[in-house]
């Protein structure tokens, strides 16, 4: 792991990885990124207020949950 410290950035730091990589952006530019991609599998970890979401390229996108909603469609019998 190798941390390199950028001058035009004020007390940030960067960590780089050779296959991985984490960045954090806007919420747009995640939904663009999975369209036309599948949901391989999901994870919930750290207490079950994190979801993580493995897509059809190999990518993933790791959620931090405070609340969720969800709308069922009923089924008529």
């Amino acid at each position: 792991m190798e941390q390199k410290e950028k001058p035009y950035r004020k007390n940030k730091i960067t960590t780089g990885f050779a296959h991985i990589r984490k960045i954090q952006v806007d919420i747009n530019l995640i939904a663009t990124h999975m369209i036309n991609k599948t949901i391989d599998a999901i994870d919930v970890v750290y207490g079950e207020d994190t979801m993580i979401m493995t897509l059809s390229d190999g990518s993933s996108v790791e959620l931090i949950i405070d609340s969720i909603y969800m709308n069922i469609q009923e089924v008529d019998d």
